[in-house]
């Protein structure tokens, strides 16, 4: 058993878990090491980014290793890029509730108001999009897709 969790693991890295591992890395030795928040506050806006865009990747990657034998291309692709922009501003908002909880036990201020909790997540979307954006055109995804869908949508065929 261990060695299918090591090998599942290894694949999750492979795929692309190193992305988000990799920000998260770097947000850790910014923190700890170089405190850097304390002489750089705004690089934060950036690592919200940063996070973004890896999460957004990770789950982009996660999803095109899935099987698929049973479904039309054009709902892969926008169920694609449908489930990664959601789980990708999910996970933003539970970083959010990540830095609420320590706030309110520990008396500590990582989330210095509420506007940079909406600039954190405004910015953990914009990284999203910016993949999503790549991703997309990557697919050639565009308004025959999306026409497609709502066509047998709207006729009962979904």
């Amino acid at each position: 058993m261990l060695t299918t969790i090591g090998k599942a693991f290894r694949k999750v890295l492979y795929v692309g878990g190193w992305a988000p591992l990799t920000v998260l890395l770097v947000h850790w030795f910014m923190v700890s090491v170089l405190h850097a928040y304390r002489y750089w506050p705004t690089a934060d806006i950036q690592m919200h980014f940063m996070g973004g865009m890896a999460m957004a990747y990770f789950f982009s990657r996660l999803y095109q290793a899935l099987p698929r034998d049973a479904v039309r291309s054009s709902r892969i692709v926008l169920l694609e890029l449908i489930l990664v922009g959601a789980l990708t501003t999910t996970v933003a908002v539970l970083w959010e509730f990540g830095e609420f909880i320590p706030d309110r036990i520990f008396g500590t201020n990582i989330q210095i108001s509420l506007a940079n909790t909406m600039q954190d997540l405004a910015m953990g979307m914009l990284g999203a999009s910016v993949i999503l954006a790549l991703r997309a055109y990557q697919l050639r995804a565009g308004r025959a897709e999306l026409r497609e869908v709502v066509t047998d949508w709207v006729a009962g065929s979904a």
